[in-house]
């Protein structure tokens, strides 16, 4: 800045300037050290100090006196000897020689006197950058050369004022930068809080941003994908495209929701603009893509218009027998009695499998919501399985069937809800019974395991068996082995049953095992009290 400044003083004497520059340039870290004291120091003023004084007070001008001199004295002899008719007497060409020589030396003097002036100047103008203002009445100056220094204390000045200026504004843009850096921090922060996958691109489709788990679905690492093309880090070009409508739609418009599948995963992607730059309404903007997971939500939609349907239709085969019994009835199409107590059976045993179908309904959905009311104490296994099969003991009977039970000592317990493990108990052996065919075997096996402390219960049996590609789905509502649904009748909710009140309420295992021809078996496995 100062050299800047100094180019224009140097025209002042431009040959003086050039070769006082040359002679002692201006050092750029330090302030050289100055070989006098300055006026008004109480130690005085040194000779070399004065000497500098007194030769940067006289000037150039004085130099005409001289001269002027000079010219009069060669007059002076010119007119003399062309009167006398003579040439110009040695005496008269001394003076105008020593008058000439004269103003030579001023002039001389005068040179110095400005170079050691400039010189000071330079030494002043180093040694202010150590000093708050420049010392101008010590400065042994010329009088041409005291605006020029004034002038350079106003621009020093007007420099310092800028700088403080400048150095204020750098503190300023320093807490603005150190808070749009935590601002940076927090965004990413909360970015990777976020369990869905979501992806930010800029106004040239390149990435900005993605948390972890857009990572791991488009298989790229963040740090190493930042400003890439979206097509080379996504390989599906239907959502590459999609995101590209997004960005190049105005912003009012550029917000919008789709449904995107990536392999057998359903997403909602919610695209919305970002501004690249200021304005309400900017031209060029990136987008944020947030891709939230919506197979669950659709498998769970699907299942729940299956699970009306099914039930629908369930519901409609016992109405369905009950309202046609009903309606011969009235139009008395049932004369004699025994024809009458059929019917009454028919509907009877409609009705029952309603209820049951009803019950079944509200028990899984209670356990499910878990509202269903639960009384767990410690009770005796083996009573609880004796009862179910006294209860399904008639039904085998008269079937031929062979119903064996293997129960171990009441002194076993398990600390559970009677009621349901006795529901599920009986609906084992139910299905059991249903599906064994007449002279088969059922046997109802329970086994302390002391090891684990768990009370493992069988049910086998040598029925129709259940094929491989069925077992997966067995405990699911409503399914039902197509080439047993000719052996009994069924609503399909009874083993889902069992499983909820097994595995969810009392914390057990249910597992089957089956062999078409052969026969299945079920094993629930309950921790003791």
């Amino acid at each position: 800045m100062i050299q800047s400044e100094l180019k224009p003083w140097s025209q002042v004497d431009e040959d003086d300037a050039a070769e006082s520059a040359a002679s002692s340039p201006l050092p750029r870290q330090s302030a050289p050290t100055p070989r006098f004291t300055t006026i008004g120091q109480k130690s005085g003023v040194s000779f070399d100090a004065g000497h500098r004084l007194s030769m940067a007070r006289i000037r150039s001008v004085w130099a005409v006196l001289p001269l002027t001199l000079a010219g009069v004295w060669l007059l002076v002899g010119l007119v003399r000897s062309g009167a006398d008719h003579s040439v110009l007497s040695r005496w008269s060409l001394a003076g105008v020689l020593v008058l000439l020589v004269a103003s030579g030396v001023i002039l001389v003097l005068a040179w110095l006197g400005r170079r050691s002036s400039l010189a000071r100047l330079r030494e002043e103008l180093a040694a202010n950058a150590r000093r708050s203002s420049l010392d101008l009445e010590s400065t042994p100056l010329g009088a041409e050369l005291k605006p020029l220094w004034e002038a350079v204390e106003r621009q020093t000045a007007e420099v310092s004022r800028q700088l403080e200026e400048l150095l204020a504004e750098r503190k300023e843009l320093g807490l603005e930068l150190s808070l749009i850096d935590v601002q940076k921090r927090q965004a990413e922060a909360i970015l990777r809080s976020i369990s869905d996958p979501v992806i930010v691109t800029d106004a040239y489709d390149q990435l900005v941003m993605a948390n972890p788990a857009a990572e791991e679905l488009f298989s790229f690492r963040c740090p190493d994908a930042y400003r890439q093309p979206i097509d080379q880090l996504i390989q599906d070009e239907k959502l590459v495209a999609t995101i590209r409508q997004a960005r190049e739609a105005d912003a009012r418009v550029a917000r919008r929701r789709t449904e995107h599948e990536i392999g057998e995963e359903v997403y909602a992607l919610t695209m919305s603009p970002v501004a690249s730059e200021p304005g309400p309404s900017p031209e060029n903007h990136g987008v944020v893509v947030i891709l939230r997971d919506v197979t669950k939500d659709r498998q769970a939609a699907r299942m729940k218009s299956e699970f009306v349907a099914q039930v629908a239709h369930e519901l409609r085969t016992p109405l369905s027998s009950i309202r046609a019994y009903v309606e011969m009835l009235v139009d008395g199409e049932a004369d004699d009695e025994k024809t009458r107590r059929e019917y009454y059976e028919i509907i009877q045993t409609s009705a029952e499998r309603l209820g049951r179908l009803i019950d079944n309904m509200l028990n899984i959905s209670r356990i499910e919501a878990g509202t269903v009311r639960i009384n767990k104490e410690a009770i005796s296994i083996a009573v609880v399985a004796k009862e179910a099969a006294d209860v399904m003991r008639p039904a085998a009977e008269e079937k031929g069937i062979t119903f064996n039970r293997e129960l171990p000592p009441v002194i076993y317990q398990v600390l559970a809800d009677r009621d349901l493990i006795y529901q599920a108990i009986l609906n084992l052996l139910s299905n059991a019974v249903k599906y064994t065919p007449n002279g088969g075997r059922i046997d109802l096996r329970m086994t302390p395991q002391e090891e684990n402390r768990t009370m493992r219960i069988e049910v086998s049996d040598t029925g129709a068996g259940i094929p491989k590609e069925d077992l997966p789905r067995m405990f699911e509502k409503f399914f039902r082995v197509e080439q047993n649904k000719q052996m009994a009748k069924g609503t399909g909710l009874g083993l889902n049953l069992v499983k909820q009140i097994v595995e969810v309420v009392h914390g057990g295992e249910l597992t089957l095992a089956s062999e078409v021809g052969k026969g299945s078996t079920f094993t629930m496995i309950l921790p003791l009290a």
